[in-house]
This record gives structure tokens, C-alpha cells and sequence, in this order.
């Protein structure tokens, strides 16, 4: 009997040698797999970047030439690309929350707007207040008349602001008007 203790005790020290191997490959095998995948990860960033950086140019090149064929236009009403009053306009008119039916959506779909009105001067700022009713409708009428593809579309809101301007323009006898601006303008 004591030859087969003997014997147990041999084959332990083999026995715990070879799960010390396998520990090592098992560290071996998940290391270079999360290795792998962070080298992947760090490619996929940079790309990520590098595009995002190509379309930030394309964009820059693409407001530059809108900003030359808008120049060559020359229309009569210069309507500001920006919806955003860098000066602060003392006659600004404002209508607030016009809510209308674009054309061909059946009354099932609708826009939410706010539309600011400015004016050359005090004149026409009190003429355009007295007529608030027929600018409300001027801008139903306008606002109406344009489908829901047309209002969507960002790159034809400038001709939209033309629109209005003119339209108004011709009901002012006191002056003109000088810009329009969308401070809200939500499509459902």
C-alpha cells in the first residue's frame, strides 16, 4: 500500500503542472482577441473622424457656392440667409404661432410658424400693425399654396421669404419690407 500513495503523490505534481500550461493559454487566447478588437475600434474612429471632417468641408464648399449663384440672383428683396436677426431691427412685425394646411395633405398634416416681418421704418411699422388681418391672410394664402415637399425642403425657404416680402410689400404704401424671418417653423 504504501507504493500506491507513493504513486498518487507522484502523478500530482504532473497533474498541477499541466492546468498551469493550459491557465496560460487561455490568458494567451482572450488577450490577443481584445487586442485585436481595440485595433479595430481605433480604425473605426478615425475613419469616423475623417469623415465627419470631409462633410464639414463639403458642406463649407457647398454654402460657398449657394453664397455665388445667390449674388449672381440679384433679386430686388435681399432676404438675409440667416434666420437669425443679426442686427437688432427696431420695426420688426410679428406674427405668432400660424398654424396652416400645406397644399395636398388633406388637413392631415399641418405647420406651426412664427414669421417676423421687418420694415425700413416707423411708417410702415404702424402700417403694417393696422394691418395685421390682411398679413395674416397674406401669409395663409402663401403658406397654403406650398406642398409639404416644398416647406421641407431648407434650401428653398429663402424663395418662401422673397414670396412673403414681396406679397406684403405690395400692400405697404409707407415703406417696405426689409426682411423676413421664421422663428418657429414646425411641419406635423
Amino acid at each position: 500500500m504504501p507504493e500506491k500513495v507513493q504513486a498518487q503523490q507522484v502523478q500530482t505534481p504532473q497533474e498541477q503542472a499541466v492546468p498551469q500550461k493550459s491557465g496560460k493559454k487561455t490568458i494567451f487566447f482572450v488577450a490577443i482577441p481584445i487586442v485585436l478588437l481595440q485595433i479595430v475600434i481605433a480604425y473605426l474612429l478615425v475613419l469616423d473622424l475623417n469623415s465627419k471632417t470631409n462633410s464639414q468641408s463639403d458642406k463649407k464648399d457647398e454654402k460657398a457656392k449657394t453664397q455665388a449663384v445667390d449674388k449672381k440672383i440679384g433679386d430686388e428683396y435681399k432676404i438675409n440667409e440667416s434666420e437669425y436677426v443679426i442686427s437688432h431691427p427696431e420695426f420688426l412685425f410679428v406674427v405668432k404661432d400660424l398654424i396652416v394646411n400645406p397644399a395636398g395633405t388633406g388637413g392631415l398634416r399641418y405647420l406651426l410658424t412664427s414669421v417676423g416681418i421687418e420694415v425700413t421704418n416707423e411708417k410702415a411699422f404702424a402700417e403694417i400693425q393696422s394691418k395685421e388681418v390682411i398679413v395674416n391672410d397674406i401669409l395663409i394664402n402663401v403658406l397654403s399654396s406650398k406642398t409639404l415637399e416644398e416647406l421641407s425642403d431648407v434650401t428653398k425657404r429663402k424663395d418662401l421669404r422673397r414670396e412673403i416680402a414681396k406679397k406684403v410689400d405690395e400692400i405697404l404704401t409707407q415703406g417696405r419690407v426689409q426682411n423676413v424671418y421664421f422663428s418657429k417653423f414646425i411641419i406635423q
